[in-house]
């Protein structure tokens, strides 16, 4: 349990240090290569981790034979996200849906895929462990409160950002364990950061900018 805890902390701690651009304050002239350091100890505990409690493609849903599962239920709920963020965005006047806002897409999508594996495959799994001494049910639901607790704090200090991500996490994090299919919720969220980004993201998301960027918002 310590080591689930530590690794936990591990990887939320290097994560948060991507994410504050650390490496800018440590090296200033090797910002790329510190930011690409504490990726790779990120990414080795995560695979450690996985080594360690021999997970499957399967339980890391990742199996084809997963990929049919629940994915109805995600695009319904997804569909219907898109089109309140799109009506919010109209009545806001900040929704736009020409081709500049579908630009940074192609960017975006690695780090979208980053984010799903780790708030699927390693902080709820994580969490869930920590949780096994709990009933079935109040076991889900720590762990689905617990998971999408870190993700949203990894957008900070985005609130609106985090407000959405909040309720978008624990969707995902409820749908993959109930289903274990990881593309479906990799398609939930470029279809929802996508929604956001057109609808929102120059008015109350602040272009979805998480850390220093958001904080340059803030400060203005």
């Amino acid at each position: 349990m310590r080591r689930v805890g530590a690794e936990l902390t591990a990887v939320f701690m290097l994560l948060l240090a991507i994410v504050w651009r650390v490496g800018a304050w440590i090296a200033p002239d090797a910002e790329g290569v510190v930011g690409t350091l504490l990726g790779v100890a990120a990414g080795a505990i995560v695979l450690l981790s996985w080594w360690r409690r021999g997970a499957t493609l399967d339980a890391l849903g990742m199996a084809p034979k997963r990929f049919g599962a629940g994915l109805a239920s995600a695009a319904t709920v997804s569909v219907l996200g898109a089109v309140a963020l799109a009506v919010a965005g109209i009545a806001l006047g900040t929704a736009s849906f020409g081709a500049e806002r579908f630009a940074w897409m192609e960017q975006y999508f690695p780090g979208l895929l980053a984010q799903q594996i780790l708030l699927q495959d390693f902080f709820a799994p994580g969490v869930r462990s920590l949780a096994a001494r709990q009933p079935p049910r109040r076991r889900t639901a720590t762990t689905v409160a617990v998971a999408t607790a870190l993700f949203a704090l990894l957008h900070a200090p985005n609130l609106p950002l985090m407000a959405g991500v909040t309720l978008a996490g624990a969707f995902w994090t409820a749908h993959f364990l109930a289903h274990r299919n990881l593309l479906a919720v990799v398609l939930s969220h470029l279809l929802l950061g996508s929604a956001a980004m057109a609808s929102l993201g120059p008015g109350p998301l602040g272009n979805l900018r998480v850390g220093p960027g958001a904080l340059a918002l803030l400060v203005r």
